[in-house]
This record gives C-alpha cells, sequence and structure tokens, in this order.
C-alpha cells in the first residue's frame, strides 16, 4: 500500500467533526482513506492498493473487509469514532439496496452479479453505516464539496478512463433527469457517430486512434501516449488528443448549454493529461454562455473519495438514486 500525507483542518467553532472511510474502487486499484466532516484527510491514512476486479467474489469482499478493517483498528488507535463507509462503484448498480448489476461479460466486477455487496459488508463489519454511490457522481460531489466545482451552482463532471462515466449536480443533488442530462446522467451512453460516445472518447478509442496514425504495432498505454506528445511532441499523439478534444467538446456543447451548467470539471486517468485536449474542448465551449469554468479537478485521485466519504456526512438527507434502464438504454454497458 502506498500512504501520503494530508493536513487536517481544526472544526469550526460548536461543530463536532466526525469522520467517514471513502473507497474509490476502480478496475486495478482501490483507493481509500479517512475523511474528515470538515474536508480534510487523515495524516496517513491515503492508501492505493492493487484490486483485482475479475477475481472472486469472495476476494473482492475479503479486500474491502481488509481495507476498512484497517481503518477501524487505526480509528481505535487514534480514539476516534468511524460514522461509515461511503464507496463509489461503476454500474449497472442498484446503489439504493447494495446489489451489483454488472454482467459478467463486461469483464470486470463480474463475480459479484446480483450479490447483495452492502449486506456481505455490514455482517462482516457489524457497521450499519455503509452507502454506495456511482463513481462519477462520487467524483463530482467530492469536487463540489473540496476542488473545482466548490462553489457552482449547476456543475457537470465527465470521468475519463477505461470508459466514460458523468455527473449532472444542482446544488448538492445529482440529476439523472431534466434538460441536457442524458439517461441516467451517463454522457458515455449517447449515440454518436454510429455508436455510443463512449466508443470515440475513452481509452480503447486513444489506443485504436493512435495506433492508426502512428502505424505502431506493439502495445503502448495511454500514459506513454500522453508522455510521448508532453515531452516529444509526438505528432501521432498531439493529434489523437487534438481530435479526442474536439469530439467531447462537439458532445459536451448542447449538453451544457441545455442544462445551463456553469462548470464542468474532468476526472479519470485520462484527465491527467487535461493540457493535452483542453484547447479544443474550450474551442468548442466558449460560445456556451453560462459556462465560466472548464477544468481538471485539483486532485483527481482524490475527489472520488471526498465524495464517497461526504455520502456518510449527508446523513438523513442523502437520498440514494435507485438504478433504472430506460428504454433505449443500452443494457450491459459499464458506466
Amino acid at each position: 500500500m502506498e500512504s501520503k500525507n494530508f493536513v487536517q483542518h481544526p472544526p469550526k467553532r460548536g461543530e463536532k467533526r466526525k469522520f467517514a472511510v471513502g473507497l474509490d474502487v476502480g478496475g486495478t486499484s482501490l483507493k481509500s482513506a479517512i475523511v474528515s466532516s470538515d474536508g480534510a484527510i487523515l495524516n496517513n491514512s491515503f492508501k492505493k492498493r492493487p484490486f483485482n476486479s475479475q477475481g472472486s467474489a469472495e476476494s473482492i469482499i475479503e479486500t474491502f473487509f481488509q481495507t476498512s478493517n484497517l481503518y477501524r483498528k487505526m480509528a481505535e488507535r487514534l480514539g476516534i469514532e468511524i460514522a461509515g463507509i461511503g464507496i463509489g462503484m461503476p454500474g449497472p448498480f442498484d446503489y439504493e439496496k447494495g446489489v451489483c448489476l454488472i454482467p459478467p461479460r463486461l469483464h470486470k466486477f463480474g463475480k459479484l452479479y446480483g450479490l447483495n455487496l452492502k449486506q456481505k459488508l455490514e455482517d462482516r463489519l457489524k457497521l450499519k453505516e455503509i452507502r454506495f454511490e456511482n463513481d462519477a457522481w462520487t467524483f463530482l460531489r467530492g469536487d463540489a464539496w473540496i476542488g473545482k466545482a466548490r462553489g457552482c451552482n449547476r456543475a457537470i463532471g465527465v470521468t475519463l478512463g477505461t470508459g466514460v462515466g458523468s455527473a449532472f449536480m444542482a446544488g448538492n443533488q445529482i440529476l439523472l433527469k431534466g434538460n441536457g442530462v442524458p439517461p441516467l446522467g451517463w454522457i458515455g451512453g449517447m449515440p454518436y457517430e454510429n455508436g455510443i460516445a463512449e466508443d470515440k472518447i475513452s481509452q480503447r478509442w486513444v489506443l485504436a486512434r493512435y495506433k492508426e496514425l502512428s502505424k505502431q504495432k506493439g502495445s503502448v498505454s495511454v500514459e506513454e501516449i500522453a508522455r510521448r506528445g508532453k515531452q516529444l511532441q509526438d505528432r501521432a499523439s498531439l493529434e489523437t488528443f487534438k481530435e479526442m478534444g474536439q469530439r467531447l467538446g462537439k458532445i459536451l456543447k448542447p449538453i451544457a448549454s441545455n442544462f445551463k451548467a456553469d462548470c464542468i470539471v474532468f476526472g479519470g486517468q485520462i484527465s491527467k493529461s487535461f493540457f493535452l485536449f483542453s484547447d479544443p474542448i474550450k474551442t468548442e465551449l466558449q460560445l456556451v454562455p453560462s459556462l465560466k469554468k472548464i477544468a481538471p479537478a485539483n486532485s483527481i485521485d482524490l475527489s472520488p473519495i471526498y465524495g464517497a466519504a461526504k455520502l456518510i456526512f449527508l446523513g438523513s438527507g442523502y437520498k440514494p438514486q435507485k438504478l433504472v434502464f430506460e428504454e433505449g438504454f443500452q443494457k450491459g454497458q459499464e458506466f
């Protein structure tokens, strides 16, 4: 596990500091930390560990348990109480009941299909306050709390990685419908160029387009492609990210306009190379009158952890969203 230090801030006068564990669950890694209700990560609590989402249900649950139990022991040593655990998970997922609905054919969390993960963790941890939310939603929720989206009235969050996630927020409420909001708030599932948007702006498109332009036959990662663009001014890399930015800008323009967004923040691993595709996005979006800010998150790795923990601090004000497939929506697609 990796660990980092973060400075704690004193609680506001008259306010008792609470603590929660935030988990950001990815396909290959699990990031976590203890977060305080005043927006600080407890010193030495940030962890990143390898995670096999294609493993057995038992091994995945065991990883969740070990991580959560680590924080319970840490809290006992420090004399603090963990109010609950918030978990950001990709979908399809019944976030209210805590049941995984990701089909096995997606090769990620397939062994959890139909399993009540919430109940399993409650039984093992003897903890009743365990809440789930889509990982793109926890990203935006966290960034609206401590990041670039803070103070925004109508924000859009876009996560770019193996897939494309998105979230829409008005005030503190995640929206799944309304003007400019696609079905389930998922931009990646929108029809685009004889397919869906995710086919043209996710990791698999970046890899395929770069190989096409560079004529490279061997394997290469998105991180390496970005490095070549930044350090070597590699033409194929620069053109790939430019095209992705143009496509993303064109997809977002009518959405941001209809939603009347004042802020769009970007997360996910590809957004760590935002500087390579920011200009074409901003060019496409410059005529959206409501839009005041277009930027990557302050901390792409930490915003989802903050958002997951925030689920606990919302208390009774948290209203979990049910997963409902709508007509025309591509079932079985990860979002």
